[in-house]
């Protein structure tokens, strides 16, 4: 297995022009800033509505991608070899899945245009990962333990960034509407709770680091920036991703077969002490980014913030059109419960309202082959497991909210995923 180096002693700067680095960059920090600087929001939507779809849809995301398409063409890439080449389940999965999603688009959704729009978006979400794959395995060079700090770089800023933006907001009377909607006022994320899903999964990533990693001896920065994202995910009140934290380490442990060493053990226990306390400090008086509310747990639809309405009506939704859904973004105008949704906080139920059994089973094929595929190899290997949980923190999530369903997640997950099977070959001579 390879050895986790000191942050200190990873020559990071040195390797960010490789391909993993730079997307790691595009992906964890340059694009949530770009989102922060161009929707910059103190209440709950933006204006005019078509900017507040693109918001909603993450459109520089989708731009970048598209990027990333163009420039892997430049560099080599040739769409049908490389289709060729895939293997024959996958290339049949991926047909199955746009079978239904186009079809569910043109034919049962109420509104076609929006819906195939969504359906091309997805398609070019496909076309991503085989771009990223292409480049990822043509790299000459690969830095592994420059990854996981960018994520924290990632963390750091954005915390950095949204604590500003909390402190010159102006006084409520300069606001359209004259209130400040707090859990929507968050630099780069649609809500408080996409915040939390980032900072959650990447904490994850860095207490699987600090639980299984080499250096135990020493604090260091692993240790620093796990207290971070941790403080952040507490403060954001995630809920979903306090709990993919847990799955994750729970993952680990069966996977490996063993625990962690009694004082990895305890210094995580500290350091998840200290971001608590950290995350009391500055919390806001709003009741959303509270952890836990007593007063929620008076019915099962307050503990779950009404998903089992949600989930109870995409599900009688997606029975009225079971083979091929109701359209890609069908989840907008199929369920309603008291106010809209993009989608309905479960992958499952996303695919099967938006793409019926045929796009779904697809989809979840997909996912569940590209997951068989990192598994084992991924938590092998000391470099590599900080990066599959933070993976495995987005995935679970999917089933609590909405991962695979806004592009900066599936851009995320499209990354992760390539880079852990790519890992398994050999380097490119130089």
């Amino acid at each position: 297995m390879v050895r986790s180096k000191p942050l200190a002693r990873n020559g990071v700067i040195p390797h960010l022009a490789s391909p993993s680095a730079a997307l790691a960059i595009m992906v964890a920090i340059v694009l949530p800033v770009a989102l922060a600087l161009i929707y910059p929001t103190y209440t709950y939507t933006v204006y005019p509505q078509w900017f507040e779809w693109t918001r909603l849809h993450e459109l520089p995301f989708v731009f970048f991608e598209g990027l990333v398409i163009v420039f892997a063409l430049r560099r080599g890439l040739e769409l049908a070899p490389a289709w060729v080449g895939l293997p024959k389940d996958v290339r049949i999965a991926t047909l199955v899945l746009l079978t239904g999603a186009f079809i569910g688009s043109a034919l049962y959704s109420k509104h076609p245009d929006i819906s195939i729009t969504g359906t091309c978006i997805q398609t070019i979400h496909l076309a991503f990962a085989v771009a990223v794959f292409h480049l990822l395995v043509h790299e000459k060079r690969r830095d592994l333990a420059a990854l996981l700090p960018l994520f924290a770089a990632s963390i750091a800023i954005l915390a950095v960034y949204t604590a500003i933006w909390f402190a010159i907001a102006p006084d409520p009377s300069m606001v359209p509407g004259g209130v400040i909607w707090w859990p929507n006022a968050i630099p780069g994320f649609i809500s408080v709770r996409h915040f939390g899903s980032w900072s959650g999964a990447i904490a994850a990533g860095f207490a699987i680091a600090i639980l299984y990693g080499k250096d135990m001896d020493r604090l260091g920065w692993n240790h620093a920036f796990y207290t971070l994202s941790a403080a952040v995910t507490v403060w954001t009140g995630t809920r979903a991703a306090v709990l993919a934290m847990v799955v994750v380490a729970v993952i680990a442990v069966a996977t490996l077969r063993r625990l962690p060493p009694a004082r990895a053990i305890g210094r995580a226990a500290a350091l998840t002490g200290l971001a608590l306390v950290l995350a009391w400090l500055v919390l806001p008086k709003d009741p959303t980014f509270r952890l836990i509310v007593l007063d929620e747990y008076g019915s099962v639809g307050q503990a779950t913030a009404g998903r089992n309405e949600l989930w109870s009506q995409a599900f009688n939704r997606w029975l009225a059109s079971p083979w091929f859904g109701w359209g890609t973004d069908s989840t907008f105008w199929e369920t309603y419960i008291g106010w809209t949704h993009t989608q309905p906080h479960n992958v499952v139920l996303q695919f099967l309202i938006s793409w019926g059994i045929v796009g779904a089973a697809g989809g979840l094929y997909l996912i569940g082959r590209a997951i068989f595929a990192v598994h084992g190899p991924s938590f092998a290997d000391d470099e590599l497991r900080p990066l599959v949980a933070i993976l495995y923190g987005l995935l679970f999530q999917s089933l609590l909210e909405g991962m695979l369903h806004y592009p900066r997640f599936i851009g995320t997950i499209v990354f992760l995923f390539a880079l852990l099977i790519v890992n398994r070959r050999p380097l490119q001579p130089s």
